[in-house]
């Protein structure tokens, strides 16, 4: 069962809302490629090395719209507006979700139409039926303006956080040379996301981008992760500051 939201979840709108999430770290102190802690790394983090080597060698870079901490307003909005089986889905946490999407996808109308993407897909969940929360959600607020694509599917096979999984996602043959968005709404570990992006790839699926609500960051990790988290909330959020990033991919 779910902790209790650190404050009342109310719904929010407009200013009040960029004004209540960070926005992603845009520099070399975090991870090329899921722009997370580097904890003593160079170039990539710790999970990503873990997630390639598991995986196929190849990293799907994060597009994370948010930075994401406990506790915060978009902790409580990411926990909350789903079911958990114990506890009912909060509308207004929902609300604040389908907004922070609906924002980002309106705001890179440009980045979104050179990526040439046929549709959209939310990673299946780990632990309910489908469809996604997070795919019912977009789907019936019309914030994501692109046919929503099916075809990946959770398995039984093991997977958690850090623990990358080859065969815990399988994707229908016919997405073959398709253009797929990926969406997921927290990134931690990437174990999840990642394996979930191998699955798509194995069957000749081009991944164009793995976009993120929230990426998780633990700003007591370490003295430098705390003054990095300190100076982003400095930074006043820019709705296109995600789309801005620098995507490599080799």
């Amino acid at each position: 069962m779910h902790e209790l939201p650190s404050q009342p979840i109310s719904f929010v709108d407009g200013d009040e809302l960029a004004q209540m999430i960070l926005p992603p770290i845009p520099d070399h102190v975090v991870c090329r490629w899921c722009r997370g802690l580097l904890a003593g790394n160079v170039d990539s983090c710790f999970n990503c090395v873990e997630n390639a080597a598991a995986l196929d060698g190849v990293l799907q870079p994060v597009v994370p719209i948010s930075l994401y901490s406990k506790p915060s307003a978009l902790r409580d909005w990411l926990t909350f507006y789903k079911d958990d089986g114990d506890t009912l889905a909060d509308p207004a946490a929902g609300r604040a979700v389908s907004r922070i999407v609906g924002s980002f996808f309106a705001s890179s109308s440009d980045w979104l139409r050179d990526l040439e993407i046929d549709g959209c897909m939310v990673v299946p969940s780990t632990i309910r039926k489908p469809p996604h929360p997070l795919a019912v959600l977009l789907e019936a607020t019309g914030v994501v303006n692109y046919p929503t694509l099916g075809g990946l599917r959770r398995t039984t096979s093991a997977l958690g956080h850090n623990r990358p999984n080859r065969l815990a996602f399988e994707a229908d043959g016919d997405l073959a040379e398709r253009s797929v968005l990926l969406i997921d709404d927290v990134y931690t570990s990437g174990a999840r996301a990642q394996s979930a992006a191998f699955a798509l790839r194995s069957v000749g699926a081009n991944v164009a981008a793995l976009v993120v609500v929230g990426r998780r960051y633990n700003p007591n990790y370490s003295r430098d992760s705390q003054t990095v988290f300190e100076r982003q909330r400095s930074v006043a959020f820019d709705w296109t500051a995600a789309a801005r990033l620098d995507f490599r991919r080799t």
